[in-house]
């Protein structure tokens, strides 16, 4: 069954105003290309990577769910199924930063590899074609595991057959562990590869972890706009915000370990080859963003989400998310831009239409497949808190 009529009208209009803002935004970024290629690519590098990380939140949160169970996924499901299915276009956001490699990356030009041993003994892995090859085949093991098992979850769906549902989490955990390997090397290409000469085994899994904790964050928001209709109004419980806001809290955890975890080891080693990649983050008016992240993507999210009032508190944990999705959107730009942008801390206006443009296509693209489908399941077994009705 699709959205109930009340919502539909609703559904329909944001989706026609986003692919409005988006596609407007993206032709206006594009007037940036002309003017200056160079500050338009960078832009559009960070917006493909922040919304790129929300589509491939979803599939990791989609594996995770059918591996775990609970009824914290059991709300929020056809939203993140929802964004799995917004692989495909991702997929086609890439395709402009791959004809643009040698105008984001350095190791493309021969004159670095001849400069810098580090960058020159790297050759075998980062080249253009390698580079492009291993792109593709990052997002087709993300589609076929991620529509194959999306497939068996309908199913189950139509059928409800037990053997299936074990089916489905036996798959869903192998798939787990290669969407974290596949990440991880997806982000060592996409980003960390802006600057050849410096490494960390951390930082790729630290970027999944947060890209993961945007999406919780989106899916609670949405899940609290959408809360007073049906079919939502009669089946979320406050112990479904709780589930959430504690699994947000948990990742906001682990991506602090980690975040300062590499800091610390970095710092303390105090070797050439590492320590330049903070020192261009902290210097310049890059460190006040720097701090603004540290506390606000960590210190107080993590003390406001240690209090069970707000978790079960659906407009505090929409404050929280919305706020988390703001700080997350700072620590992509600030991860990215300052391998660009090492004079010091620079925003182009291209900056924040890329980022628009891209979104607003993103989120048209999303409520359309928000769309096909019902918003709950009434049939899911992991749903113990309640049951879905009036869908």
């Amino acid at each position: 069954m699709t959205p109930s009529e009340t919502l539909r009208p609703q559904m329909d209009r944001a989706q026609r105003r986003a692919l409005f803002v988006g596609v407007f935004a993206l032709g206006l970024s594009l007037m940036g290309l002309s003017r200056n290629a160079d500050h338009f690519w960078q832009s559009y590098l960070f917006a493909f990577i922040f919304w790129a990380g929300l589509a491939l939140g979803c599939l990791g949160i989609f594996f995770l769910h059918n591996v775990v169970g609970g009824n914290w996924g059991v709300a929020i499901r056809r939203f993140v199924e929802s964004g799995v299915k917004t692989l495909p276009l991702i997929a086609l956001f890439a395709v402009p930063v791959l004809f643009s490699l040698n105008t984001l990356y350095s190791w493309t030009h021969a004159d670095v590899r001849a400069a810098s041993f580090a960058v020159g003994h790297k050759a075998v892995y980062m080249n253009a074609r390698f580079f492009i090859a291993r792109t593709i085949f990052y997002f087709l093991l993300w589609f076929f595991f991620g529509y194959r098992i999306l497939k068996m979850v309908n199913e189950h769906d139509r059928t409800g057959d037990p053997a299936l549902f074990k089916r489905i989490k036996g798959a869903s955990a192998p798939a787990l562990l290669i969407f974290v390997v596949s990440t991880t090397y997806a982000f060592i290409d996409w980003i960390m590869s802006l600057e050849p000469d410096w490494y960390s085994t951390i930082y790729p899994w630290m970027f999944t972890v947060g890209e993961v904790l945007l999406t919780f964050a989106f899916m609670i928001a949405l899940l609290v706009l959408l809360s007073k209709r049906e079919p939502f109004a009669g089946f979320l419980k406050p112990a479904h915000y709780q589930d959430l806001g504690n699994l947000m809290l948990a990742f906001t955890m682990l991506w602090a370990y980690m975040s300062f975890a590499q800091l610390l080891i970095i710092w303390a080693e105090n070797l050439p080859d590492e320590i330049p990649w903070y020192i261009r983050r902290f210097s310049g008016g890059w460190g006040y963003v720097a701090w603004t992240i540290s506390i606000f993507h960590f210190c107080v999210p993590f003390f406001l989400l240690l209090m069970r009032f707000i978790k079960r508190n659906p407009n505090l944990l929409r404050t929280v998310a919305v706020w988390m999705i703001i700080v997350r959107i700072l620590d992509v730009f600030w991860i990215v831009e300052p391998a660009f942008r090492q004079r010091g801390l620079e925003v182009y206006w291209t900056d924040v239409v890329a980022l628009i443009g891209l979104g607003g296509i993103w989120i048209a693209y999303f409520i359309r497949n928000l769309k096909s489908q019902s918003l709950l399941v009434a049939s899911d077994p992991r749903n113990t808190y309640t049951r879905a009705h009036g869908h």
